[in-house]
């Protein structure tokens, strides 16, 4: 698993940068309509045999020199991890259900998401530190940037529970929120019944390899504006975030499929049921035509 810390520094010239090493690309850019980095949000999605998380927007004690507050920013991406895999590589999966269970309790428990992982994050370098990496040129100090995102690991491997995966919350066929929880493609808000155990569900089996997307979204207001998501196939779990436009106890509601699901999902032989006799008509329609024009030349 590779693990970034991207933050800010104190004066203004120090914009936000990751303190260690880059990651390949800004994925999380095709979601800059549905969530702002800088409020709490998480991303998640698997695809290819590789997942990618981000949880963004937690808020450190720093600020800049204007007086703005600084957050940070999580980017971590691996290899899923299927059960009974041996190795490091079987504590990615714990660890980053463990981050995100946390995460998603900081937000519960402030709206800013001030908690645990503030704590944390706040802990690995002092703000003199944040400056100079900021302040160096990215091929410089690179012993100093090994040895924090070697912290960051550490730190983050602190946080695993050391428990099983969480599981979809189970309950009688007649409670309707968690009847929705268990289908293929939900929203709901962060917190309505159910709905932070069944994300987690999701999120821990993108982790075991099954593609699909699994996000906590800031600039959310109901189920037709997840329409802009990247077309991904898979499960899709969306949680609501009330900090900007949403209703974190907006009740579970199902999505629809992707259309090109859709479109496999219609049987083959209905395809050529329709095909054969319109191919029919066509044919006859060209052998009377080819008859009429060898008729006029007679």
């Amino acid at each position: 698993m590779h693990v970034y810390l991207r933050t800010r520094g104190v004066p203004r010239k120090l914009d936000y940068g990751f303190l260690g090493a880059t990651p390949g690309s800004r994925w999380w850019d095709a979601y800059s309509e549905l969530t702002a980095t800088e409020r709490p949000c998480l991303l998640a999605v698997t695809s290819k045999g590789r997942w990618r998380v981000l949880i963004s927007g937690v808020p450190s004690t720093r600020t800049d020199s204007v007086g703005t507050l600084v957050y940070y920013t999580l980017v971590l991406d691996g290899s899923p991890c299927p059960t009974g895999t041996v190795g490091a590589a079987r504590q990615d999966r714990p660890t980053v259900l463990a981050l995100a269970s946390r995460w998603l309790d900081d937000i519960a428990r402030d709206p800013e998401g001030r908690g645990v992982l503030s704590e944390l994050l706040d802990g690995l370098c002092s703000s003199a530190e944040v400056d100079r990496l900021l302040a160096a040129r990215h091929s410089e100090l690179t012993t100093e940037r090994a040895e924090l995102t070697a912290r960051l690991a550490t730190a983050l491997a602190s946080l695993n529970p050391g428990s099983s995966a969480p599981s979809a919350p189970s309950a009688p066929d007649t409670d309707a929120p968690s009847l929705v929880l268990n289908t293929e493609r939900w929203i709901a808000g962060r917190a309505a019944p159910g709905a932070d155990a069944a994300f987690l569900a999701r999120l821990s089996s993108l982790l075991s390899g099954e593609d699909g997307q699994a996000h906590l979204l800031n600039l959310v207001s109901s189920a037709e504006d997840v329409t802009t998501l990247p077309q991904k196939p898979g499960i899709l779990a969306v949680l609501i975030e009330g900090g900007l436009v949403g209703d974190p106890t907006m009740p579970a509601e199902a999505l629809p499929k992707l259309r090109s699901e859709v479109v496999a999902s219609v049987p083959k032989a209905r395809w050529r049921a329709a095909l054969v006799p319109t191919a029919l008509t066509a044919l006859i329609l060209l052998l009377v035509g080819l008859a009429l024009i060898a008729g006029n030349w007679i």
